[in-house]
């Protein structure tokens, strides 16, 4: 029995063995793993909530970043298609305002042919 005295001593564990600890829950009992790790059975428990949670804020974040990822491709692509567009009418304008200019300094009229 420990007397109040008496220092404990305690193990900071990664978190790559808990997960370890974790997996091995699917295939062991916690009593076990529990025993060699020289832990509570309760710290198992603990261990794997924090996981669980921890891999469900990973997931999230993974889906945000490819709903992200795919926004970002939609604008891309019709920032493209508009800036096309832009330059097809611009080269319009252009061609519109040099059939108006006119042919001479009179200030009469530009010819235009007739479509066909």
């Amino acid at each position: 029995m420990r007397g109040p005295y008496v220092k404990r001593t305690y193990r900071l564990w990664t978190w790559e063995q808990k997960r370890a600890a974790v997996a091995r829950m699917e295939s062991t009992k916690a009593a076990v793993i529990a025993s060699e790790l020289g832990v509570d059975r309760r710290v198992l428990y603990t261990w794997r909530e924090h996981v669980r949670r921890l891999d469900q804020k990973a997931h999230r974040e993974r889906s945000r970043e490819r709903a992200l990822e795919r926004e970002n491709r939609e604008l891309k692509q019709a920032l493209a298609t508009k800036v096309l567009e832009a330059d097809f009418l611009q080269g319009v304008l252009r061609r519109i305002e040099t059939r108006r200019q006119p042919v001479s300094g009179s200030g009469e009229t530009a010819f235009t042919s007739r479509s066909k």
